[in-house]
């Protein structure tokens, strides 16, 4: 992802059109609308592989998206976004985090009109369609729009592989035949937590890959640094709450939509994962002695 790391807007992987054409964006789309006709256990696969290369792009945020609309949507929505999602051709994002627009409307607009800003938005700066919460009569709604209805600008980023924007919105007029119907702020938290805990797994199962692999080809004192305790122990830690970060992840994409357990699940993916892949990566820089914490360096 050198690309990524050096330039100043996120530009669009060379590999955007293969991945797209192996069919992955639309893994857990049904086969009328240009997918796979899988779920989301098919889809975590191939997050968690993106996942262990790090590998830059709107793909987490477009397949969230497509998840929400494939769940969610009535069958006309489906059939107008859908096909475009998973042929890769339109990039989708999903404002997922705090905060909601308003609806400024007057009462006797037939159509809300929202205003405000969300930020930050994940993938937001190469999206085409977003999904966006609006506060209606003091109900949360969630809609899609199309980006030339509101004005996206690009935030700095603590990961220069993956962008944030801010997206805000100045009288906005939402056609009521984007509202998702039904749609919670629980319903996209429990997809975004799910997708993102099989991407995490797949970081964190690099960095023990790494961490171990190193240590038993460094020497020190004569012998494989992988021999001394400290250094055994730390692995050895590191495996066991990958496995348990693995397990949570799969049990949510398992569970998604699927049951009364999907809220658990996803719950639970998303109190272990992150901060399992987080203390992975620091395990792993530990283990290297220090190395790996400038971007000449892999890990």
């Amino acid at each position: 992802p050198g690309s990524s790391l050096d330039g100043g807007a996120e530009p669009l992987p060379e590999f955007w059109g293969e991945l797209a054409g192996l069919g992955w964006l639309g893994l857990h789309i049904d086969e009328a609308h240009g997918g796979e006709g899988y779920g989301l256990g098919e889809l975590a696969v191939v997050l968690e592989e993106l996942g262990r290369v790090c590998a830059p792009g709107p793909f987490l945020s477009t397949v969230l998206t497509s998840s929400l609309i494939q769940r969610h949507g009535t069958a006309t929505q489906r059939d107008r976004w859908l096909p475009g999602l998973a042929d890769g051709s339109v990039r989708g994002a999903v404002a997922f985090g705090a905060g909601v627009l308003t609806n400024d409307a007057g009462a006797a607009s037939e159509r809300p009109h929202a205003s405000g800003t969300l930020r930050p938005v994940l993938g937001g700066g190469l999206a085409e369609l977003l999904v966006v919460p609006v506060e209606i009569e003091d109900r949360e709604h969630w809609y899609v729009v199309d980006r030339g209805e509101v004005d996206v600008t690009l935030l700095p980023s603590l990961d220069p592989t993956r962008r944030v924007a801010a997206v805000t919105a100045d009288g906005a007029a939402l056609s009521l035949d984007a509202a998702l119907v039904g749609v919670t702020r629980r319903h996209v938290l429990d997809l975004a937590v799910t997708l993102l805990a099989a991407e995490s797994v797949g970081g964190a199962a690099w960095c023990l890959d790494t961490a171990a692999g190193y240590a038993k080809v460094r020497q020190q004192f004569g012998r494989p640094i992988g021999q001394f305790q400290a250094v055994k122990h730390r692995c050895a830690d590191l495996l066991l709450s990958l496995e348990q970060a693995r397990a949570a992840a799969w049990d949510a994409a398992r569970e998604a939509g699927e049951g009364a357990e999907d809220a658990l699940a996803a719950a639970v993916a998303g109190a272990l994962v992150p901060e399992a892949y987080a203390a992975a990566a620091k395990d792993c820089i530990q283990v290297l002695g220090g190395i790996g914490f400038t971007w000449e360096h892999d890990a």
